[in-house]
């Protein structure tokens, strides 16, 4: 009874920190009992929550464990409704069987004109399982209510000023696979970030899903073959779109207490194992690596980021995985470009504890760039979860596919220009609104991300922009804030409310002592609120 005691509580510590991603309902921990079990595929529809404007929208049918359960299509049906009015459907004769272990179908509304605004998407799936009939609506999880996909039509572009590109830089995609969750392709995410109107993604899977043998999540590959074709998949997807894919993983390391936090790691051809938290070596939960190791044994030419710094895992993941955040400590060594503040929505205490982190580093003298990212799982439209292993499943809309989004003031999007512009600093935040901030010195311009050097008593000219859209927010609230190296404070300098959409403002500045210059812009926002917030420049007095 011993035996099975342990048994049990090891698989199920294993599923403990595994809550993202489309969930896995077919894997029972050596148990027969699960609330949410199904013998047939996962079935999930999906879109991205909005549109550029003049793209198809286009939706998504997830198919996995095909193999252990094939499934015949049938046929596809999908209705559009507006504020309860009906504006059109289209439907699709599939009469395709499927068996493969992960697979996908693409359905794009090109009969239907659609306005602007927000819609509801209805897709209904005909299929058969052992030659049985059935029907779902949007996905066939048990237990989960079955709402429409809401998906924006965007009047304008993404948000976005002149010399800056907009991506996610914290994502998984299908090769993040365990016992509870799994993702949606590379290239379902590729179309989903064109579609949003983004320049950039990254692929940032666990470093304990990424040694794993590609047939097998339960047994370690020494080879790294899942690793290595990932690398060569990305490769081959950025020579052959305008659309760039920053190759990357998320490390389990140990921080400075010993506990598990998780590292975004980007553009190093050398894997970095990391496999603490994963329960795969329970009760062992040691990190291979710490902070301090990935930043000495990094190649050049990478970027490495604190992820969701101050986002604590659940108290029982603490207890029994030795999970932690990044504590003020985590943030000093010289080495690191930044961190992620943002993980999803900025309505959460998670958000601001990280931020009042970053900003007290900034104070010591760090220079770290502010990241935001989705930690998306597929989900490009709501995040499907399991709450509680084997008994209960959930929906909500945080965590989703460029929610949250990174700014990066860069040239190009090819992978050197976007990997220098976050090694220098020149990254912004946001869920809408965005803006930039710039010094004017000796018929120069100081912008994010530079250092600039000044005579004590210099006064320099400042020039804020700030713009939003409709969809994301008409007024902006910005405020621009002081941070003194000397006093190790941070003051507000510039706050003003309810202005336009497009902000242009100039102010005179004189510093009083070495420190930095940054700003934030908030907006009414659209289904979450609209904020951004750029990194610093940086003011050195002689």
């Amino acid at each position: 009874m011993e035996n099975l005691t342990t048994l049990v509580l090891d698989k199920w510590i294993e599923t403990l920190p595994l809550i993202g991603l489309y969930a896995e309902s077919h894997y029972r921990f050596r148990i027969p009992f699960s609330r949410y079990f199904k013998r047939e595929p996962e079935l999930i529809f999906d879109a991205p929550w909005r549109l550029d404007p003049g793209k198809s929208p286009t939706l998504f049918l997830v198919i996995k464990d095909a193999h252990l359960f094939p499934v015949r299509l049938n046929s596809v049906d999908i209705e559009v409704h507006q504020n309860t009015k009906f504006i059109c459907s289209q439907s699709w004769p599939l009469e395709e069987n499927i068996n493969s272990p992960q697979s996908y179908l693409e359905f794009v509304l090109s009969e239907c004109e659609l306005p602007i605004g927000e819609l509801e998407f209805t897709p209904r799936l005909s299929y058969a399982i052992a030659g049985k009939q059935r029907q779902m609506i949007v996905d066939n999880y048990s237990q989960l209510e079955k709402r429409p996909l809401r998906i924006t039509i965007g009047s304008e572009p993404l948000p976005k000023l002149k010399g800056w590109l907009s991506g996610d830089t914290h994502l998984h995609s299908s090769l993040t696979n365990d016992q509870i969750e799994f993702g949606a392709s590379l290239e379902q995410t590729l179309k989903s970030a064109e579609l949003v109107g983004m320049d950039f993604i990254t692929a940032t899977d666990h470093s304990y899903d990424l040694d794993d043998l590609p047939e097998s999540y339960l047994q370690n590959d020494p080879d790294l073959v899942k690793w290595k074709d990932s690398r060569d998949s990305i490769s081959k997807m950025n020579a052959s779109n305008d659309l760039t894919i920053i190759p990357g993983e998320e490390i389990s390391v140990s921080n400075a207490r010993g506990a598990t936090v998780h590292f975004l790691h980007f553009n190093d051809p050398v894997y970095f194992p990391g496999n603490g938290d994963s329960g795969e070596d329970w009760p062992r939960l040691k990190s291979q690596l710490s902070i301090d190791d990935v930043l000495s044994k990094r190649s050049t030419n990478t970027v490495s980021v604190g992820a969701h710094t101050a986002y604590k895992f659940p108290w029982l993941q603490r207890l029994l995985l030795k999970r932690g955040f990044w504590e003020a400590e985590d943030h000093k060594n010289p080495d690191l470009d930044g961190v992620q503040i943002l993980c999803g929505t900025p309505a959460s205490a998670a958000f601001h504890a990280s931020r009042q982190l970053w900003i007290e580093a900034l104070l010591e003298g760090r220079h770290l760039g502010a990241y935001g990212g989705s930690d998306g799982h597929g989900n490009f439209n709501r995040n499907w979860h399991v709450k509680l292993p084997v008994w209960s499943l959930g929906i909500h809309e945080d965590q989703i596919f460029a929610q949250s989004r990174t700014l990066l003031r860069c040239s190009s999007n090819g992978t050197d220009d976007l990997i220098e512009a976050m090694k220098t600093c020149r990254t912004a935040l946001t869920t809408g609104p965005v803006g930039e901030m710039k010094l004017g010195h000796s018929d120069r311009w100081y912008e994010i991300g530079d250092t600039l050097t000044l005579a004590d008593g210099e006064t320099v000219e400042l020039a804020v922009n700030g713009q939003s859209t409709a969809e994301f927010g008409s007024q902006l609230d910005v405020s621009i804030y002081s941070g003194d190296l000397e006093k190790v404070q941070e003051s507000l300098l510039f706050h003003q409310a309810d202005l336009a959409s497009r902000v242009s403002l100039t102010l005179e500045y004189t510093p009083e002592a070495s420190g930095y210059l940054r700003l934030e812009i908030t907006s009414d926002g659209s289904r979450w609120p609209g904020l951004y917030l750029s990194s610093p420049i940086w003011i050195k007095l002689k």
